[in-house]
């Protein structure tokens, strides 16, 4: 299993490194809130052709936590996926801080703050985290819908939420990605975490159980499974026994 926390932790730390830091290097350039998302959702496709085929790349404790409320990956395993997690996340940010110095400083790191007040913060983070969670859960466990694809559909995902939920909320729709920077910055990005926590957590859930709950018919349908599944379904069989 070290080999998937490994995996687990690398895409992370590479979804924090580079999202975060675009947010670093390209703030006050025109078009940066394109950019930005562009760089979210590409980094989130390489790491999960990178990685996907090892850990089932979940890069995110709320989908963790959704796959096992979907009963598709083992609730033991949790706590040390999430904690592979929080340590990539955790290293990404500290790795912002020795390399970008000041300019890391200058934008909190990268920390996600709402333009909205809390309430309505977690209810954007839940509800985009539900479409990202909708379609993760797709394309890695229905045949029918995952093709050879998975990583293209989830990137650019998380780069269409990124493009509408960024200016309110920052759209994190993922627990760690916000909590490394947050401490980093710490003051009102610290105190502002916990709708970054809760909502993707509310949202992935709900997005896991309506998507078990409308799947139907055959699963497996026609074809090869993908990496994706594949990892899925070799840590859920081996978390039975």
């Amino acid at each position: 299993m070290w080999r998937r926390y490994v995996a687990e932790g690398l895409g992370t730390f590479a979804i924090v490194f580079f999202g975060c830091g675009a947010i670093a290097s390209l703030a006050g350039q025109p078009a940066a809130h394109l950019m930005v998302n562009a760089v979210f959702g590409l980094v989130v496709a390489a790491s999960i052709y990178a990685l996907g085929h090892i850990s089932a790349a979940h890069f995110n404790p709320a989908v963790t936590v959704a796959f096992a409320v979907a009963k598709r990956f083992p609730w033991r395993y949790v706590p040390t996926y999430v904690a592979s997690q929080l340590a990539g996340a955790l290293a990404a940010s500290g790795l912002h801080a020795v390399l970008f110095g000041g300019l890391a400083k200058a934008v909190g790191f990268g920390a996600t703050q709402p333009t909205v007040d809390l309430a309505r913060c977690l209810g954007i983070e839940a509800t985009l985290t539900f479409f990202l969670m909708l379609v993760i859960i797709s394309v890695a466990t229905d045949r029918r819908a995952n093709g050879a694809v998975p990583g293209l559909a989830i990137g650019m995902a998380v780069a269409l939420c990124g493009l509408f939920g960024g200016p309110l909320t920052g759209c994190s729709m993922n627990p760690a990605r916000s909590l490394a920077p947050a401490l980093f910055a710490g003051g009102p990005a610290l105190a502002a975490y916990w709708p970054y926590l809760v909502g993707p957590v509310i949202g992935a859930c709900l997005a896991a159980l309506v998507y078990e709950a409308i799947r139907g018919g055959d699963e497996h349908g026609q074809g090869a499974p993908n990496d994706l599944e594949l990892a899925l379904e070799k840590v859920r069989q081996e978390g039975i026994h």
